[in-house]
């Protein structure tokens, strides 16, 4: 494995990138582009597209420069990069992504008004010239209903169907929210991209990865927790003649990837982990996607959102977040790397008596609340009842799977003055979140739960957990202090405390488990 960080928070003039997506166009360029964020949050607010690109298979990569800038509050994200070899000279690449004023995702109204900036809309760039020019426009009426409020096209990286009745079809899945439901369609081109329209629903989707395979058919795998959603279809993307979920795909809600090499093998990647963000693999099928027989351990550790794609020299690029978003990396794998797919499965998997995990979910910047609270005449994000969605649905900000309903949005200037100057890692009254799951994989009862910080200050409280059961945690907040900058490091220690009940009803011992998290500051 080959890794190299292409971004990091706070360098690079953004407080926060986020959204790999990634493509490899007909000359053997890689092209990624990702948001750049002024602040934290998910749109809406003033985020920007920005991209690399590689002409080397992944040794060396352009300077980043911005793809598309926002203006005021107004912003672009959530790229995802089709390539169509059949189009012209060079081929042609498309760009989906999300272009947001006032109103996001989770707060569009239903209509499709380019002058209405409570509609959030779909954005295209198209290039014809291997990505040296660039058309953007928006594509919202083609691909809205009038049953449809909010829809986003999935990050990452679109698909096209090689072969069969159906060749030279471009595939782009789509989050549509109706009311309190959330699912994802399949959308398709059959002219190069001009035009869209949309296909098969997937009741219970949410962002899809999607690729054509050899014999035709189409292979979709749905973020959804404890396990992917898997749909294929036989007739393009129009209808699914299938779909379960696969449970060799455990998940915990998670944008992940689907790719056909050349060889036409599949491969896939996604958090094999049915709660926390973290463990980030890479599985290989030689059967269409039906098993998954070896695999690639990217990351252990907090990692999120991957796309991976076969490079020009044969080897495997993978794009994706980690250590709690602090940064996008590049690994490049050789086919060599996949192991057999049960010792990678178990080499990540916890086998203990009572399992403690915590992992850093994201870096929240420190808020000069003084300032804030003069900045009364901000805009704010339309505000809508969240409670009728899951968490694991809800936006990735404020708190356990928040919000931004009701929000302020504020400028670049605004945020500078709120926020004080960009500049990498940790500062005072930065605010780490973290995820935690309690496993208690004894056969008896375990009582008397109790989680306190380095502080010694009680987190959380559980009077027990049976036997089999978890409880997991999505937004422990801890902040950053004076001392930890002073010693260039924030050591984040959390304790857990309980006993063991027997059959009886009886505590027979009590036990400790520690976990000791350490960033730095710089």
């Amino acid at each position: 494995m080959n890794q190299q960080v292409l971004a990091v928070r706070g360098v690079g003039g953004y407080r926060q990138y986020r959204i790999p997506a990634m493509a490899v166009t007909t000359s053997g360029r890689i092209i990624t582009i990702y948001d750049a964020r002024l602040d934290f949050d998910d749109l809406p607010g003033p985020v920007d597209l920005v991209i690399r690109t590689s002409d080397d298979n992944g040794a060396s990569w352009s300077e980043q420069e911005i793809f598309r800038k926002h203006e005021g509050i107004s912003g672009f994200g959530d790229a995802s990069i089709i390539v169509d070899p059949s189009f012209g000279k060079h081929g042609r690449i498309i760009v989906f992504y999300q272009w947001t004023r006032i109103a996001g995702f989770f707060e569009s109204k239903l209509g499709t008004d380019l002058n209405d900036p409570l509609i959030a809309q779909i954005a295209r760039s198209i290039s014809d010239d291997d990505g040296f020019t660039w058309h953007h426009d928006v594509i919202t009426e083609q691909l809205k209903d009038v049953e449809t409020p909010g829809i986003f096209a999935t990050s990452g990286m679109g698909g096209r169907i090689e072969n069969g009745e159906f060749a030279g079809r471009l595939l782009q899945t789509f989050v549509l929210r109706r009311e309190f439901e959330l699912l994802s369609a399949i959308g398709y081109s059959d002219d190069h991209g001009e035009n869209w329209k949309l296909g098969a629903l997937i009741p219970g989707g949410n962002e899809t990865a999607i690729a054509g395979l050899n014999d035709g058919s189409v292979l979709a795998h749905s973020r959804a927790t404890p396990h992917r959603i898997v749909g294929r279809s036989l007739d393009g993307g129009k209808t699914l003649s299938s779909l379960s979920p696969d449970l060799a795909l455990i998940d915990p809600s998670d944008n992940g990837s689907l790719c056909v090499l050349k060889n036409g093998d599949v491969i896939c990647t996604h958090n094999h982990d049915p709660d926390l963000r973290r463990n980030t693999v890479m599985k290989k099928s030689t059967d269409g996607g039906k098993t998954w027989t070896s695999g690639i351990c990217i990351d252990a550790d907090s990692s999120a959102y991957s796309t991976a794609c076969e490079l020009a020299d044969g080897n495997i690029g993978v794009l994706y977040e980690r250590n709690a978003y602090q940064e996008i990396v590049f690994a490049k794998f050789s086919k060599n790397e996949f192991q057999p797919i049960e010792s990678i499965i178990n080499a990540t998997q916890t086998t203990t008596d009572i399992e403690f995990t915590v992992v850093p979910r994201y870096i929240r910047p420190g808020r000069n609340q003084e300032v804030e609270a003069q900045l009364i005449s901000a805009p704010t994000v339309p505000e809508v009842d969240m409670n009728g969605f899951n968490i694991t649905e809800r936006k990735e900000v404020g708190p356990a799977g928040g919000t931004t309903s009701g929000d302020p949005l504020y400028t670049a200037d605004e945020l500078e003055k709120i926020l004080g100057p960009i500049s990498p890692g940790l500062h005072v009254s930065d605010e780490v979140r973290f995820s935690a799951r309690i496993s208690n994989q004894l056969s008896c009862p375990v009582v008397n739960l109790k989680i306190v910080d380095r502080f010694g200050e009680i987190i959380c409280e559980f009077d027990s957990i049976a036997a089999g059961g978890k409880e997991r945690l999505l937004d422990i907040r801890q902040k950053v202090t004076s001392d930890d900058v002073a010693v260039d490091s924030a050591r984040f220690n959390f304790e857990l405390t309980g006993a063991i009940r027997n059959s009886m009803g009886a505590e027979i011992s009590v036990f400790t488990k520690v976990v000791t998290l350490e960033i730095p500051i710089n």
